[in-house]
């Protein structure tokens, strides 16, 4: 494993974690078995198909060559893990730039990339499981009548990209009658756990990002012994802090790009975990930004919550602050004042008694990115199943749509 976890101050005693060591290692071999639904997500690694992954390349490929954006429609899973990565690793040089729609009901952005869109070309992609789903769909049908009246019917399905279930549902059934590329959502993976699907390697490769390098790193920890020993004892010590009466996870970055990845964890963690009156809240901030906002809490108030500081080691970039700035920061980087900022931060927190994590990469690149993604999968499953509840299901979402769709059906 390529990522540090450093728990040593958690405040959670190492021999208290190692009592459910076995129990957590119990739970991984239920994961990796496949017996229970919705596990497929631990093969996506290594045993992606060949042609279908290919199939990924040739039409992340086609896109960069034909589209001056393109236009990924999905909400949750289907578009969270694809913002998350391409925020994270934006390449340079690459025509494409990848845009987001279809996950909340906002006229005034839909209207804003209608305008920015005017007079370029465009290729789109829409992701829904269900092939249902009313943010998706209802965005879908605007965007797909503008690029009807811009390209015709056949470029329009020549341009449409479909991510669904292999199954008979809206989507799907459209999508076939009308010539669209369709990329199959396996059924045995939910939507939070599908970014190392075509779900997520479609937007990611169309933005230009080395996905065989994604998969690479997430496969070499796709391997059940690569969590023996101390492996799982992030997941452990979750529910150690939730026994001891913690309530919320914070987690922590120090790097704005980072912003959406904060959002698939809140995502992967809230919707896994929160059920049957349990789980811990998942937050996210992004510092040194959100320590003007919210850094007096952190430091002095209610004790409800531990943090997760996620950090990068080694960034790539860096900006000199000339001699002219005031002192003590002329002749230093911004990266150099970045770490301090780090690891000021660390050090006041524990010093308060705040129970702090700290999980370590040492370079930002596709490879530990895959790896981080997977890492985090396996520990929230893990998790959410120590603590009694099934970490692949989301009964509770279904009661919103319900209510909502009653609404939609009475309006004229």
């Amino acid at each position: 494993m390529n990522l540090t976890i450093d728990l040593k101050n958690s405040g959670i005693p190492e021999a208290k974690i190692a009592e459910r060591r076995d129990e957590a290692h119990q739970v991984l071999k239920k994961i990796w078995s496949q017996d229970l639904d919705f596990t497929g997500w631990v093969k996506c690694p290594s045993d992606l198909d060949t042609e279908e992954l290919q199939k990924v390349k040739d039409a992340a490929d086609r896109i960069r060559k034909t589209s001056d954006y393109f236009l990924v429609l999905g909400v949750g899973g289907s578009f969270m893990g694809a913002k998350a990565v391409i925020d994270l690793l934006k390449p340079e040089g690459c025509r494409t730039e990848v845009l987001f729609a279809g996950y909340h009901f906002s006229a005034r952005y839909i209207q804003e990339l209608l305008q920015k869109i005017e007079g370029k070309d465009l290729s789109i992609c829409v992701i829904s499981k269900s092939g249902t789903t009313t943010e998706t769909l209802s965005a879908y049908g605007i965007f797909k009548e503008y690029m009807l009246e811009k390209y015709g019917e056949e470029e329009t399905a020549a341009r449409t990209y479909v991510i669904t279930e292999h199954r008979s549902n809206y989507l799907f059934d459209a999508a076939t009658a009308e010539g669209c590329t369709i990329f199959d959502l396996p059924l045995n993976v939910g939507g939070r756990y599908s970014v190392l699907t075509p779900v997520g390697l479609l937007p990611i490769a169309a933005a230009g990002i080395d996905i065989d390098g994604l998969l690479k790193g997430a496969a070499e920890l796709a391997h059940e012994e690569m969590f023996d020993g101390d492996g799982l004892d992030y997941a452990i010590l979750r529910q150690a802090m939730y026994d001891s009466g913690k309530t919320i996870e914070v987690f922590e970055f120090f790097d704005p790009y980072a912003a959406y990845f904060g959002e698939w964890l809140k995502q992967l963690f809230g919707e896994s975990e929160g059920k049957d009156g349990k789980g811990l809240f998942p937050a996210s901030l992004i510092f040194s930004r959100d320590l003007h906002s919210m850094g007096q809490f952190l430091q002095q108030g209610t004790p409800s919550f531990f943090e997760t500081f996620l950090l990068n080691e080694h960034p790539a970039e860096d900006v000199e602050i000339p001699e002219t700035a005031m002192k003590p920061f002329a002749g230093k980087t911004i990266q150099q004042i970045n770490t301090c900022a780090e690891k000021g931060v660390y050090d006041a927190h524990v010093k308060a008694g705040i129970p702090a994590i700290r999980i370590m990469i040492d370079y930002l690149n596709p490879e530990r990115v895959g790896e981080l993604i997977f890492y985090f999968e396996v520990q929230c499953a893990v998790s959410a199943m120590l603590s009694g509840v099934d970490p692949f299901n989301q009964p509770g979402v279904e009661a919103y749509k319900k209510e909502m769709r009653s609404y939609i059906e009475k309006l004229d």
